[in-house]
């Protein structure tokens, strides 16, 4: 189980296999994630890598973060 909080997110790289999220530190809103998918990342935002979805709820959960829902998506 491996976590890791990046502040300065400037072209991270992801691979398939991590799942991660990008939160406003100030609001303590996620805006993206969870997410599984490979590439580049950068925001001016907290990026939070996990090696699973569940590593990444728990990190949301004991932090105290909000996730906002999407209401379009379950009309």
């Amino acid at each position: 189980m491996t976590i890791q909080k990046i502040t300065d997110v400037d072209n991270i790289e992801t691979t398939q296999e991590q799942w991660w999220i990008i939160y406003n530190d100030e609001t303590k809103t996620v805006l993206l994630g969870p997410l599984q998918c490979s590439g580049y990342t950068s925001s001016p935002h907290v990026m939070v890598i996990g090696d699973t979805e569940k590593e990444l709820l728990t990190y949301i959960e004991e932090n105290d973060l909000i996730i906002l829902i999407d209401y379009e998506d379950e009309l």
